[in-house]
């Protein structure tokens, strides 16, 4: 992957880490809205994805070291974190909607 390629992709992954955070933040925010009975359920959705969250961030630092073939397969690993991540946040937000 040419650097021009590279550095785009690392700036895409940083924003959506960046939003991810801001997203956790809104989740953590809104518990005391949700049910007494959802509440423990919310919580360990929401430590699930703080979890994946700081799995994706270290993946990411990972990969800002990495050049070569290294960089290539920490991506592959990244990029499997980053959709579980978007895909785990998507499905906790529409259920506790």
């Amino acid at each position: 992957m040419n650097m021009e390629k590279r550095n785009m992709y690392m700036k895409k992954l940083e924003e959506n880490l960046a939003e991810y955070n801001a997203k956790l933040s809104q989740m953590k925010a809104k518990v005391a809205e949700v049910q007494d009975d959802m509440k423990a359920e919310y919580l360990t959705q929401v430590k699930n994805l703080e979890t994946k969250r700081d799995d994706l961030a270290l993946k990411f630092g990972q990969l800002k070291e990495s050049t070569g073939q290294a960089w290539d397969d920490v991506k592959d690993g990244t990029e499997k974190t980053w959709h579980e991540l978007k895909a785990s946040v998507e499905k906790a937000i529409a259920h506790f909607k």
